[in-house]
């Protein structure tokens, strides 16, 4: 779809969100897309600013896409153990390794995927 729309000239600012698509992966894809396209990408990030700010840097660093906007939606914050934090209007970069989505009160060895 994405590409469906730039093609078009359809979007002008592409709002891709890796927990809505296919993954990290595809949010690449779509990053790279809108970097052929001339478009900036703007995540949407619903409740996983978590992961989104690493890919916002990823875009920024290895793609050369232009810093502009990400959004904030604190109120699941509390849940995880390295919260994104963002001061004077600015996701402060992560120091830790990983996607900072690891759960309060999960155990990595224990976690195991929920089944439907």
């Amino acid at each position: 779809m994405f590409k469906n729309f730039m093609q078009a000239g359809a979007v002008h600012f592409v709002q891709v969100d890796c927990t809505r698509v296919a993954g990290i992966s595809e949010f690449l894809t779509v990053s790279l897309l809108a970097r052929k396209f001339g478009l900036p990408v703007v995540p949407h990030v619903g409740d996983m600013g978590q992961i989104h700010q690493h890919m916002v840097l990823f875009n920024i660093i290895a793609m050369g896409h232009e810093a502009l906007f990400l959004e904030c939606i604190p109120h699941l914050q509390q849940y995880f153990v390295a919260p994104a934090r963002a001061e004077n209007g600015v996701y402060v970069t992560p120091q830790t390794p990983g996607c900072s989505s690891d759960l309060k009160g999960v155990a990595p060895e224990k976690a195991t995927a929920i089944q439907p």
